[in-house]
């Protein structure tokens, strides 16, 4: 009998002991040449959390089920669980301008997954770190108007965004975003005239873009993480001012998003 109670001790240990040792390891290593063209399997098991681990800051990502899954991003970490017990969806992730596409499986699993994803087999540079834009406590006021207010945004300037829920308990909230130029004139970004509020506060953020310029060409698109500090579950609206080049008009992009306690994705 003593025997056995002993047999039954060492297997509850190698139970629970398990899914610690698994989640220290890498269950796979993708690539990101690999990536742009055929998608990498992800497997996310309801109650564990899988890892994605990136060799660059991630600036965008969407799925198209974000009802299935609870994603957390913080620099080039993604965290993933499962809000339901079987499924399967996309997960497009960019990274560093590239972008790496995955097929999530949910399933049953013993234990939280990770994954590493580099830049290549051959990786011989170091990646520069991605320039954080900080607006001013008080900004200096705007030059006199030259022409009429600002316009609505043409149908050929699309402004995406993506709130990423929940915030931490000192009300971070992170939304990542895509300036995408349809027209064809150039436009300029100005990260200084991006306003950020909620219930009619003003919002202080920081924003990283990628790739690192202001002016967006015809066909180009800047994509980047905004991070709130400060903010609450509920509507948070931006409005970003831009100038088109050559006409000097003035467009004023606007868009609300809640956050919530999932990803949202949203349109313009």
């Amino acid at each position: 009998m003593k025997v056995i109670s002993y047999w039954k001790q060492l297997a509850l240990m190698f139970m629970l002991l398990t899914p610690l040792a698994m989640g220290q390891s890498v269950l796979k290593t993708y690539y990101a040449d690999d990536l742009t063209r055929v998608p990498g399997v992800i497997e996310v098991s309801p109650g564990f959390t899988t890892v994605l681990d990136f060799w660059d800051t991630v600036s965008t990502l969407a799925s198209a089920k974000g009802e299935l899954l609870r994603v957390e991003s913080a620099g080039p970490r993604i965290l993933i669980s499962a809000t339901q017990k079987a499924g399967q969806t996309d997960l497009v992730v960019e990274v560093a301008g590239r972008t790496l596409l995955f097929t999530l499986k949910i399933g049953p699993g013993v234990g939280p997954r990770r994954y590493v994803i580099e830049l290549s087999r051959t990786r011989s540079t170091v990646s520069a770190p991605a320039s954080t834009y900080v607006p001013p406590a008080s900004p200096a006021p705007s030059p006199a108007p030259q022409a009429a207010q600002p316009q609505p945004a043409p149908e050929q300037v699309r402004f995406t965004t993506t709130a990423q829920v929940p915030s931490d308990g000192k009300g971070t909230i992170t939304l990542f975003f895509t300036l995408e130029n349809r027209g064809a004139r150039t436009l300029a970004a100005d990260p200084g005239r991006l306003v950020i509020t909620q219930g009619g506060n003003r919002l202080s953020y920081s924003l990283k873009r990628e790739p690192l310029k202001t002016l967006i060409n015809p066909g180009e698109a800047l994509s980047g993480l905004i991070t709130l500090e400060g903010a609450r579950a509920g509507e948070i609206s931006l409005e970003w001012g831009l100038v088109e080049i050559g006409s000097g008009r003035q467009f004023a992009l606007q868009r609300s998003v809640m956050a919530g306690t999932r990803i949202e994705l949203e349109g313009r």
